[in-house]
């Protein structure tokens, strides 16, 4: 069983070891520095930094975005020795259950790894949107990753998207090392 628990201090995401599995799981560019993380948690109600644990241990991290009438999933990360044994799943449902439509970011399918994730978020109810995407810089010295973007329950509107992307640039991306 995967209990979802929301890490309410920075403190408490560095002691806990959910810091490492996040750093562990996504590259540099891909992921937020310690300070503008703390800051997000700080400054934003919307902001959730969910920890995953089985039986009491800490599996795995899911940080996500409420942005109007939708959540913005932007990081699921699960400890390297726990992958592959339902946790990424179980959270994903779990954030399903809250009801609004999600989005979120993937590397287009172009290698193995990348396949396998889409062919993961399809498992689960996400389809593709048609749309073009691209992930601002998380740092000064880092560029823009090219991304894909995935909606639950259902394939969303241009104008969704439109506005996925104005808060996605005015509210996510505050919190980023790279000047906008």
């Amino acid at each position: 069983m995967i209990s979802c628990e929301r890490v309410e201090s920075a403190a408490e995401l560095k002691l806990s070891g959910l810091w490492q599995i996040y750093e562990d799981a996504f590259p540099r560019e891909e992921r937020r520095s310690w300070e503008q993380h703390c800051r997000a948690m700080l400054s934003e109600p919307g902001f959730y930094c969910m920890r995953l644990a089985q039986n009491g241990r800490s599996v795995g991290v899911l940080f996500y975005w409420q942005l109007g009438d939708f959540y913005f999933l932007e990081h699921l990360a699960v400890r390297a020795a726990d992958r592959g044994l339902g946790i990424g799943h179980a959270a994903l449902q779990w954030l399903q259950t809250l009801g609004k439509p999600i989005i979120l970011e993937i590397e287009p399918p172009v290698d193995d790894i990348s396949r396998r994730r889409l062919t993961f978020y399809r498992s689960l109810g996400f389809s593709e949107q048609a749309q073009e995407h691209v992930q601002a810089a998380f740092h000064a010295d880092t560029a823009a990753v090219p991304m894909s973007l995935l909606s639950w329950p259902t394939v969303q509107s241009d104008a969704t998207v439109a506005s996925f992307e104005l808060l996605l640039r005015n509210v996510v991306m505050k919190y980023v090392d790279a000047c906008y």
